[in-house]
């Protein structure tokens, strides 16, 4: 009896780290999505290059031609691509930015072994600005931002050690990413208690890539930004990120020049459930704060 209970939990320990390994290999290491295939859907001319970030990781990027000298930096949220900022890169080139965009380290066509959701991916964003300094048809004063979740919190944790930076703009991104690993895990693995099993993840995690995930925090890096020109958008019934996190910015950031909550989006439909009302928004936010200087 006392042999099968030991059998039990033996067996029982090996299915928990089993799955928490599982899991954890998932998050850090998300399949890649590789859509280069999107590109013609649109009427857009890009020039593909690689760069180094400072870590020496190969980027693979794409600079589009526009024909004012500001220039405005797509990054892409979790487990995308490049080729998910298409749509925004598509409307703002036609309005006359230059475009940058890149795949993050891990994720697209780019070197590196993990996703660490805006820690080590703000040397991608800054391999993304040596890049263009050396660029004579850009005017990296005039440079704006736009990320999407993960992307988001890039811009929001380095902008302020960049000054060509002017502009930024956040869709859908966390200010605490303690809360989304709560919110997700209740989501995706229902019925499993957190404790021990969100810990056990976490803990793996941190052994495979050196980052303690809860210890994100895009809300604490505020004050580097120096008030600089900030709009927030995100979706009112994010199942993702919790709309609090939004609001958390704003309160936070009392220099906000816009705050957008859609009300009818989720995560990721922002652009596209109110396509004319987000490029008119986007593109007077970027209009004042680039092209006015």
């Amino acid at each position: 009896m006392v042999y099968n209970i030991i059998l039990f939990l033996i067996l029982l320990l090996f299915f928990i780290f089993g799955v928490s390994w599982f899991v954890a290999s998932r998050i850090c290491r998300s399949p890649r999505e590789y859509k280069r295939e999107e590109w013609k859907k649109y009427d857009l001319h890009p020039e593909i290059v690689d760069f180094n970030s400072p870590d020496g990781l190969k980027l693979a990027g794409a600079f589009i031609r526009g024909v004012n000298k500001a220039i405005i930096i797509l990054l892409h949220g979790y487990g995308r691509s490049m080729e998910q900022l298409l749509p925004q890169a598509s409307f703002l080139n036609k309005a006359g930015y230059n475009i940058f965009m890149f795949d993050f380290r891990a994720s697209g066509g780019s070197e590196g072994k993990f996703i660490t959701f805006g820690q080590r991916e703000q040397a991608d964003l800054v391999g993304a600005i040596d890049y263009l300094k050396k660029r004579r048809d850009v005017d990296l004063g005039r440079t704006g931002l736009l990320g999407f979740s993960m992307g988001g919190a890039v811009a929001m944790m380095k902008s302020g050690d960049i000054p060509e930076v002017k502009a930024i703009v956040i869709n859908s991104t966390y200010a605490h990413f303690k809360s989304v690993i709560w919110m997700n895990f209740q989501r995706y693995l229902k019925g499993l208690p957190f404790f021990p099993i969100g810990y056990l993840i976490l803990g793996i995690i941190k052994f495979r890539t050196g980052i303690y995930y809860p210890r994100i925090n895009p809300i604490k890096y505020l004050s580097r930004l120096k008030a600089r020109p900030l709009m927030i958008i995100h979706g009112a019934h994010d199942k993702r990120v919790p709309i609090e996190n939004a609001l958390e910015f704003a309160k936070a950031a009392p220099w906000v020049k816009e705050f957008w909550l859609q009300r009818e989006s989720e995560h990721e439909n922002t652009y596209t459930i109110s396509k004319g009302e987000y490029e008119d928004k986007v593109l007077n936010f970027f209009n004042k704060y680039l092209l006015e200087l």
